[in-house]
């Protein structure tokens, strides 16, 4: 059997191609007719900080390994394991060698140049029945995402890093979502995470769409499909049937500063839930 050999690619200054730095390096580099990102996971942090922080990982927040490798493999995993549900990411090129780089610790992927969800719901000059409309259209996405993560309790699925500047509009209509370098681990949780998730999308969309967020709120309790999952985004965070969790739940709201901020997950909790009890 002949073995294919990765087509080498090598790069003198990435500097000047840096697009991002933040816990990684981000380079848009020149790649066969056009232009790839070139993600590289070593070199942002010491050994020691990726240590602590993969020890904490494992021990409290139920989350995968920090290390650059660990990273990489779990990012790579998780882009196979949601485009085969179905769901649109980042295209890789698997077939290629980076000259100068360790193995395990980059990926080439395809660069794509369109609207993240972030810009869209700010944007003032994109009406707001535009704009709910479009949030209308995301909602049986991503709910079919949490029911596939629910039935198949499978952690992966559910976005670690989820919020509006992780979803891109594509031309053709789709969602691309990215960044999966993290993932929640274990099956037990599922529920938790999904709750989780929706809290961080919420509070993403009210934090961006500010003064309209009751209307964005409405949509999702209207249009969501699964009313109980996204009621659960309040009550695995209030009134947790576990009493060590419902414990430290109200200890991080009562102590910690940012629980008092107008978005943050509580005070988005809590805005939902008075919203979906006050249309019952």
């Amino acid at each position: 059997m002949t073995q294919i050999m990765p087509e080498v690619l090598s790069y003198d200054n990435l500097e000047k191609q840096l697009l991002n730095k933040n816990g990684n390096y981000l380079y848009k580099v020149p790649f066969r007719d056009g232009f790839a990102v070139l993600k590289c996971y070593h070199g942002t942090r010491s050994f020691y900080r990726y240590g602590k922080q993969t020890i904490t990982n494992y021990l409290y927040s139920n989350k995968s390994s920090a290390m650059p490798g660990g990273r990489q493999r779990t990012e790579l995993e998780c882009l196979h394991l949601w485009r085969e549900a179905g769901f649109r990411v980042f295209n890789i090129y698997e077939d290629v060698k980076v000259e100068g780089l360790p193995d395990g610790g980059y990926m080439l992927f395809e660069y794509v140049e369109a609207p993240r969800f972030v810009k869209y719901f700010a944007d003032k000059s994109v009406p707001v029945e535009e704009r709910l409309n479009m949030w209308r259209r995301f909602l049986p996405v991503w709910h079919k995402r949490h029911a596939l993560a629910i039935e198949r309790r499978e952690p992966r699925l559910i976005h670690e890093n989820g919020d509006l500047k992780h979803v891109m509009i594509m031309d053709d209509g789709q969602f691309l979502f990215f960044d999966f370098e993290f993932v929640y681990r274990s099956p037990n949780l599922v529920r938790e995470v999904v709750a989780r998730e929706i809290l961080a999308y919420l509070r993403s969309l009210c934090k961006t769409v500010r003064d309209h967020w009751p209307l964005f709120l409405e949509e999702t309790i209207e249009h969501y499909p699964d009313r109980e999952v996204l009621e659960s985004a309040y009550t695995l965070f209030f009134r947790h049937p576990n009493p060590m969790f419902r414990t430290m739940r109200f200890l991080d709201r009562v102590l910690k500063p940012g629980s008092w901020k107008k978005f943050s997950k509580y005070n988005t909790g809590r805005k939902l839930y008075r919203l979906m009890h006050n249309r019952s």
